[in-house]
């Protein structure tokens, strides 16, 4: 009986285990709300017998920096080394979460041999609810509303309400000065589609939160397939 052919197709079609091998893979963290940077590093050993070669690490997004510490990128077997993260806060809020690739040489572009998790939270102080508003193209040009709701030390007051197409109207509606707002827009027409942009400003005094953006949609209802 020819046992050998059927042991190598078995084989063949295991998946290869990772040759990097991360302390922690996944890294979750709380952010102060100060914070303009954060910066954490993942640990790695070359847990394989061949000696690697880390030729590219990529987060896929201009706000998240990843680099080899040292700038080592060639570890034999037992060999330790460091990823290190830097990501632009900006005006993120709430829980954050980015995907990092590392491909190692040899590796196909679709299949990196590794891949780390950075996931964050960032305290919340101006919640916007929903963030897109939606209307059918040709349909009735209703009001629709956003819900503002304020979550900080200090009272936050909405100071305008700005479109980037004069095909909204808004208007400033307060539940609760400094806690609770209503930003109602009402398209002035519904024929054409199109996407705006709603921006609202606060004079909260953290920075980079005084103004947050939500999204108007006109667009055609989709159609169920046959």
């Amino acid at each position: 009986m020819k046992i050998l052919p059927t042991i190598l197709f078995v084989l063949a079609i295991l998946p290869v285990q990772a040759e990097l091998k991360f302390e922690t893979p996944i890294i979750d963290a709380h952010v102060s709300l100060d914070s303009s940077t954060f910066v954490r590093d993942y640990k790695f050993t070359n847990s394989g017998t061949k000696t690697i070669k880390i030729t590219q690490a990529d987060a896929g997004c201009s706000c998240l920096g990843v680099e080899v510490a040292g700038g080592k990128f060639i570890y034999a077997p037992g060999e330790s080394g460091t990823i290190r993260t830097t990501f632009e806060i900006g005006n993120f809020q709430g829980t954050v979460e980015k995907p990092i690739l590392i491909w190692l040489e040899g590796d196909r572009e679709e299949a990196p041999s590794a891949k780390v998790t950075l996931r964050f939270h960032i305290p919340v102080i101006i919640a916007l609810e929903p963030k897109t508003l939606k209307w059918e193209k040709g349909g009735p040009a209703e009001m629709k509303a956003i819900d503002v709701k304020m979550a900080y030390e200090k009272l936050i007051r909405i100071t305008s309400v700005t479109t980037s197409t004069e095909n909204f109207a808004t208007k400033i509606v307060t539940v609760e000065e400094g806690k609770h707002y209503k930003v109602e827009v009402t398209p002035l027409s519904t024929e054409d589609g199109g996407l705006g942009i709603i921006r609202i400003e606060t004079d909260t005094d953290v920075e980079k939160q005084r103004i947050q953006q939500c999204f108007g949609v006109i667009s055609a209802a989709l159609k169920p397939l046959p």
